[in-house]
């Protein structure tokens, strides 16, 4: 239904360009101003209109992903693993060698409810000032919110936001810190305690935000674009700030897909795609406030739609051995972090 709006906006707007362009070669040269005026926002609406095409279009993929190709000849969606602190702690190494194999795991109770219920509070208070802060100009929507997979279709934020955190704020300094302590061990056979913090954020999905595309985060290096680039896994750290139940969405990984060959097969036509999201087996969050889920940035994965009349919340963080992404501006990369903080910060500075 929005797509055949829009392509009749569309329509709409190539007719009346198409009406002032033709009779602008009757008007003397005195209107031509109000003319090229009036044909910028004519380009303009244009652009906004074809921006949401774009967007209306792959939120139906999104849906189409969900509902007839993920899990369908695998026998369903599952579980993602769950484990204990008590577990990992005892076994760090073995969830690390799962974690590098698999591409996802989850560990239970990271933070206390105390720690997150602060910063969940802090999150719905300082988005709303910094929204604020943009619409009035005196802040770059890029300085503090990222490009986000499927934002929704409703005013400048959309539905999904990828809202950028300062370390420096007591808050969330408190919450990095809890959490790097509670899975220190995990870290030390992963990242290491030299590994650089290359992300700090959280992502925010209110009712209506829609089901994500299937994507990675990051591309594998090297790679025939890049074969002389070379990065060190990058972890992805999702921990919940409240319950998350079924209408509010989980996310959902697709595991062992964070490999050169994988990529190289998702990086095609669209048929080869659906192709090969038929054939994998897919896992699904379900985390409690506390919880978090652990992945490698390069796996496929999608968030799911926000059914419920409230808000979800995951304050995130993203961790590797490496210290700098290699290819330029943060090309293909992670770059979820407030500018001050960037390839400022390794674990050993917060633990």
């Amino acid at each position: 239904m929005i797509v055949t709006l829009i392509a009749l906006l569309l329509l709409l707007v190539s007719i009346v360009h198409g009406f002032y362009t033709s009779t602008s070669i009757r008007k003397s040269s005195s209107s031509s101003s109000s003319l090229s005026s009036l044909s910028m926002l004519i380009n303009l609406d244009v652009g906004l209109a074809m921006d949401k095409l774009a967007a209306a279009n792959a939120e139906a993929l999104a849906r189409k992903e969900g509902s007839q190709l993920l899990g369908k000849a695998t026998g369903g969606i599952k579980a993602l693993l769950r484990c204990k602190l008590e577990t990992m702690k005892d076994k760090p190494a073995v969830l690390a060698r799962l974690l590098e194999r698999e591409g996802c795991v989850s560990l239970v109770k990271v933070i206390s409810d105390e720690t997150a219920d602060e910063l969940r509070a802090f999150i719905n208070e300082e988005s709303d000032r910094v929204k604020k802060e943009v619409e009035k100009g005196s802040i770059g929507f890029n300085d503090r919110f990222g490009g986000v997979n499927c934002r929704g279709l409703v005013g400048m934020f959309g539905q999904r936001q990828d809202f950028f955190l300062p370390i420096s704020n007591t808050l969330v300094r408190k919450a990095l810190k809890e959490v790097m302590t509670n899975i220190e061990p995990l870290l030390k056979e992963t990242v290491t305690l030299e590994g650089r913090i290359h992300e700090v954020s959280c992502l925010i999905a209110d009712n209506g935000a829609p089901r994500q595309n299937i994507h990675a985060d990051t591309i594998v290096l090297p790679c025939p674009q890049y074969p002389d680039a070379h990065m060190e896994p990058m972890y992805t750290f999702f921990v919940a700030l409240q319950d998350i139940d079924d209408s509010m969405g989980h996310t959902q990984f697709l595991p062992r897909t964070h490999t050169p060959e994988i990529h190289l097969l998702w990086n095609v036509e669209q048929q080869q795609k659906e192709m090969l999201l038929k054939s994998r087996e897919v896992v699904q969050s379900g985390l409690k406030k506390g919880d978090v889920s652990v992945f490698d940035s390069r796996i496929l994965h999608c968030g799911m739609a926000n059914t419920a009349n409230k808000r979800r919340i995951l304050f995130y963080f993203t961790l590797s051995k490496s210290l700098f992404w290699p290819l330029p501006g943060g090309l293909h990369g992670s770059n979820s972090i407030m500018v001050e903080d960037r390839y400022r910060y390794q674990v050993k500075d917060i633990l």
